[in-house]
């Protein structure tokens, strides 16, 4: 695959519409796909836990007390990621134009004292993909592509996330299926 093909700074929303699949309704905004691999953060499913409580365990003082994790995906579920827009951030996977993606303890605790002063989401997990597995996958019609402002996942809850994008592409994504799966017989 070239390097144009890659998926990087795109978010992909899956098009089948099992509704049991781990991926059903999942935005997932990519932060590496080269051909070793994939990897990216569900960006529209949240986990019930409030960052005070995160920052509590980690025995990091603050008063942040005003979102909720999101679900990052299946793989590593009790890691904390963060998901930022500093591109001046060293400790961080940083998607030229794109979003920046961090596990740094620096970073959460100058985010828990209040000190980290960009935008940022809190994610437990996330995706991945083996070589050439995502590329399968969208060769199956199993992910829609979109090429869209990553800055949308700051200014937007990620419930909101799903509509927001139609509106900005102008057409229903929740509404396109997988053709695989209807032209079955």
């Amino acid at each position: 695959m070239s390097e144009d093909n890659f998926f990087v700074n795109k978010f992909l929303y899956f098009q089948e519409k099992n509704q049991n699949d781990y991926f059903y309704n999942s935005l997932i905004y990519i932060f590496e796909h080269n051909q070793q691999g994939a990897l990216g953060i569900v960006m529209n499913k949240i986990i019930p836990i409030s960052e005070s409580t995160i920052f509590k365990s980690l025995k990091i003082n603050t008063e942040v007390d005003k979102k909720n994790l999101l679900n990052g995906g299946p793989v590593d579920m009790n890691k904390l990621f963060v998901i930022h827009n500093q591109p001046s951030q060293k400790e961080s996977l940083i998607v030229p134009n794109g979003l920046s993606l961090t596990s740094s303890i620096d970073v959460i605790e100058s985010i828990g004292n209040g000190t980290f002063g960009n935008s940022y989401r809190l994610a437990l997990g996330y995706c991945g993909w083996d070589a050439g597995q995502l590329d399968y996958e969208v060769s199956k019609n199993s992910w829609l592509i979109l090429d869209i402002s990553c800055e949308i996942v700051f200014n937007e809850k990620p419930k909101n996330l799903v509509k927001s994008i139609s509106n900005e592409v102008g057409y229903d994504i929740d509404k396109i299926q997988n053709s695989e799966i209807i032209t079955k017989h």
